[in-house]
């Protein structure tokens, strides 16, 4: 009965109003006055049952009047530590959630952060009562900002960081999100920023929308400029703080109150923005349509800085942290057989052809990526020992089996999982298995075995789809090497490294013979080099 007291004690913790508090206070007093005389037994307590404890001792043998007078003691106890606690939670609530010094303008329960604090809270995490019964923890977060703040609230296991005086009206902007989150956004920022200053433009912020799949339109930049106070678009006035205050003012909404659904695909689009400007160079790779995407002369070409370049030749295999740049040819559920076409000048990608009809995949729409890495080349002249059939005369094949659909010519820093040895037309068709950096799964899959743990079935239906893909143009099913079982990490980073080298000595032969072209362009030099049909 104490601990059924106790719990509704609790209950009556987590309310934030004074009626509140007293109303549940009097309901646990209630209940220990009405239903606290135990039942010793068939004896002479019996008929004083729901008395009161005050007659639990009135009458009956020795021993029933200890144990009544024990339990008397008890309740008369619980009774005390209820009313101290009612009385420290009115009191709490009469100070507006928590003690201590004024609040932060615009973020309730908080308090704004002494330099003492600060200097604390920077060496390590300081524990702050929000009430009595509530606590988080507050870390100074000097990358995000002067005087930014990190509330890690302990029992919902979420985390929230407040900018000081970072919107218009002087208060705290509080965005409910992790600091990772928000450093992924401001390296984005910064690598915008063409000043030492780390300010942009109206015009810089632009062009952030456009980069995420946002255009912003004429009445917008109108609107843009007033909430910024900017008298030019082209003047370089808005702080990190700034745009986060936009951007969080732009994501609101009546429909969505917390602004998370909207908010989490706006950073959901930085995350992948931020992967990809992590090597600079790739970051400055755009692409170029040309021609009607239903003809057979649409071609994808890539450039940087107004130069063509060859996305077979000049975007390198391997970044610096170790991951491979993928280059997508077939978005997922699409089903359109776009290819690098390894045959023409500067190796854009284009739609396959066969009898002179655009090709399509029949028996049904792509279930993921499909692409192939850079600077590499399946040997024709070279026969696999696991396979036992030449190359295919193309770059190794990428499947990248990640949640977002990749548009036709991104570049997509991606891990290397594991392959599947496809053999096609007697010819060795590599198929490696990836998941892009900025994938979700990513920190947590590394091979074979723990994609199998989180995509159960993934590699079945891959198989199945690969091995039965050609039976809808009447062909038969294709073959696998390796008994047909896919490869872990480790075996297929050796069978890239192998194709990467086949394509080291294929431009050095192709150098030798005359048919290899550099292509300069500024600072940069591009290769011109298409393998004869």
């Amino acid at each position: 009965s104490s601990l059924r007291r106790l719990k509704l004690l609790e209950s009556c913790a987590n309310m934030r109003t004074r009626g509140s508090a007293i109303v549940l206070a009097a309901a646990a007093l209630a209940a220990w006055s009405l239903g606290c005389v135990p039942n010793f037994g068939k004896g002479s307590t019996e008929h004083l049952r729901g008395h009161g404890p005050a007659l639990a001792f009135a009458e009956g043998s020795s021993m029933d009047s200890l144990l009544a007078s024990i339990s008397a003691f008890a309740n008369l106890a619980t009774a005390a530590a209820m009313v101290y606690l009612a009385v420290n939670l009115t009191k709490s609530v009469s100070r507006g959630g928590r003690p201590g010094p004024s609040p932060i303008p615009g973020v309730p329960g908080t308090a704004s952060p002494s330099s003492e604090h600060r200097r604390v809270l920077a060496k390590s995490a300081t524990v702050n009562d929000i009430d009595s019964f509530g606590r988080q923890v507050s870390v100074e977060r000097p990358e995000l900002g002067t005087d930014v703040i990190e509330f890690r609230h302990e029992a919902r296991k979420t985390s929230s960081v407040a900018f000081p005086k970072a919107r218009k009206d002087g208060n705290a902007l509080l965005i409910k999100d992790s600091p990772d989150a928000l450093m992924a956004m401001k390296s984005v920022f910064k690598r915008l920023c063409t000043n030492s200053k780390e300010l942009l433009s109206v015009d810089d912020v632009a062009k952030v929308h456009n980069l995420l799949g946002e255009p912003v339109d004429d009445e917008d930049q109108t609107k843009m400029m007033g909430f910024f106070h900017a008298e030019k678009s082209t003047v370089a006035c808005i702080s990190f703080e700034m745009f986060m205050d936009w951007w969080s003012d732009l994501h609101d909404s009546s429909a969505d109150p917390d602004s998370y659904y909207s908010q989490e695909r706006y950073r959901q689009r930085f995350k992948v923005l931020q992967s990809r400007l992590k090597d600079p160079k790739i970051a400055n790779i755009t692409t170029v349509c040309e021609g009607d995407p239903s003809s057979r002369r649409y071609r994808v070409f890539f450039e940087m800085g107004g130069a063509r370049l060859s996305p077979w030749h000049d975007i390198p295999l391997k970044n610096s942290d170790g991951s491979y740049n993928f280059v997508c040819e077939i978005p997922k559920w699409t089903r359109k057989k776009y290819e690098i076409a390894t045959g023409e000048a500067m190796n854009p990608i284009k739609q396959d052809v066969k009898n002179g009809v655009l090709r399509e995949y029949k028996w049904g729409d792509m279930l993921f990526n499909y692409g192939a890495f850079p600077q590499t080349w399946e040997d024709p002249k070279h026969v696999s020992e696991e396979t036992g059939c030449p190359g295919d005369n193309d770059p190794i094949d990428v499947i990248e089996l990640g949640t977002r659909q990749r548009p036709v010519g991104s570049i997509t820093r991606v891990k290397i999982i594991g392959v599947i040895a496809m053999i096609d037309d007697d010819e060795t068709d590599w198929k490696v298995l990836t998941l892009a950096m900025d994938d979700d799964k990513c920190p947590n899959v590394n091979d074979l075995n723990d994609l199998d743990a989180h995509m159960p079935g993934v590699t079945q239906s891959l198989t199945h789809w690969l091995q039965m893909y050609k039976t809808a143009d009447g062909k038969p099913q294709n073959r696998f090497g390796c008994d047909g079982k896919p490869q872990g990490a480790g075996f297929a980073k050796r069978i890239v490294e192998e194709t990467h080298q086949a394509w080291r000595q294929l431009l050095s032969e192709a150098n030798t013979s005359g048919k290899m072209k550099k292509v300069a362009s500024g600072s940069n030099l591009f290769t011109d080099l298409a393998l004869d049909d």
